[in-house]
């Protein structure tokens, strides 16, 4: 019986690193697939918040101004005359409009989206947070 426990013994001061390893795995598929999906927006846009803001639609095209000015589609960097191209689709687009950016640049923006033809041209907010 003495050989029992001792071999018992043995065993439980072994520690089973199984399922440590699964949850390391786990949180490293994790934090791999949040980090791509934060990459779509490449530029830091400070939104303004709106109490009336919505999500945007799947279908719609987000085009980001930061607040230097600096134009971007999906992280790829564009002028005003390559919007053109951006407003032949007839897609809804969206503006992620910096809340620093200057008005005289968006405005800009949307008249060369207008000039393209674009219908629905929206502006990005984040939702207000209320106080109770």
């Amino acid at each position: 019986m003495s050989a029992i426990r001792r071999r018992h013994r043995r065993d439980r001061q072994a520690l089973d690193f199984t399922s440590l390893v699964d949850i390391a795995l786990v949180l490293v598929v994790f934090f791999l697939l949040s980090a791509q999906a934060g990459g779509l927006r490449n530029l830091p846009v400070t939104l303004p918040q709106a109490g009336t803001a919505s999500a945007a639609q799947p279908e719609s095209v987000e085009i980001a101004i930061d607040r230097t000015g600096a134009i971007s589609l999906h992280g790829r960097a564009l002028q005003l005359k390559d919007l053109a191209e951006v407003a032949k689709h007839g897609q809804r687009i969206i503006l992620l409009a910096d809340a620093d950016a200057r008005h005289g640049r968006v405005v800009e923006v949307v008249d060369a989206l207008r000039r393209a033809g674009a219908g629905d041209i929206y502006f990005a907010t984040a939702p207000t947070v209320q106080d109770w």
